[in-house]
């Protein structure tokens, strides 16, 4: 080997080291893949409406029976609440009525 052939051989290129642009790509890459991930688990199923031209709700439970509870002792009891109309349903404050001792 001639020595012009051991000294380019042993010099480093000309351009910068890629290894920056390939951290920057797959760090972009993990980022697009973890929102698109985000997105589609955020999305609703897509639900056949039961009427049709107004909001209707249905509760999953219309009683709640907490069985004897002693006084001032707080009850937390949860609700689902869904919209089987095609139109936008709007809940505005509602009191809630208490009914003791039955």
């Amino acid at each position: 080997m001639s020595k012009t052939s051991r000294r380019n051989r042993n010099q480093p290129s000309s351009g910068r080291p890629i290894w920056p642009w390939l951290a920057a790509a797959g760090a972009l890459l993990l980022v697009v893949g973890g929102l698109v991930l985000w997105n589609s688990s955020r999305s609703r199923p897509a639900v056949t409406p039961q009427v049709a031209g107004a909001p209707k709700l249905v509760v999953d439970k219309t009683v709640v029976d907490e069985g004897y509870v002693r006084f001032n002792l707080p009850v937390k009891t949860t609700f689902r609440l869904s919209n089987v109309g095609d139109q936008p349903l709007k809940i505005k404050e509602t009191p809630v009525e208490l009914v003791e001792g039955c």
